[in-house]
């Protein structure tokens, strides 16, 4: 289990169009660092919740399998933050533009 910003601890929340759920979950094993949760996922150890991006390979090797997915997540934001008084530089441009690329939703 993550325990993560200020949510409430080892509540997860689901939805499905209108229909909103909120879970309890615990276990033996928790942590705030979003690695060793994966890990433990990937060494069978429990379900995790973690990010698309983050997953969609270990998926694509069979080493983890999707579970509820007619069920959706709260989005989690990444924002990029600059200052708005200097000229955007052209390092920082493509930096931006390769993340909003490489985080996009996987269409497959």
């Amino acid at each position: 289990m993550l325990r993560e910003n200020d949510s409430a601890y080892g509540t997860w929340h689901f939805s499905r169009g209108k229909r909103m759920e909120t879970v309890k979950v615990g276990g033996a094993l928790s942590s705030n660092d979003g690695n060793a949760v994966l890990q433990w996922a990937l060494d069978d150890r429990g379900i995790a919740v973690r990010s698309e991006w983050e997953l969609n390979e270990h998926i694509r090797r069979g080493r983890l399998v999707p579970l509820l997915m007619e069920w959706a997540l709260p989005n989690a934001d990444i924002y990029a933050i600059y200052l708005e008084r200097n000229k955007l530089s052209a390092k920082l441009r493509v930096f931006v533009e390769f993340l909003a690329e490489y985080l996009q939703p996987d269409l497959d």
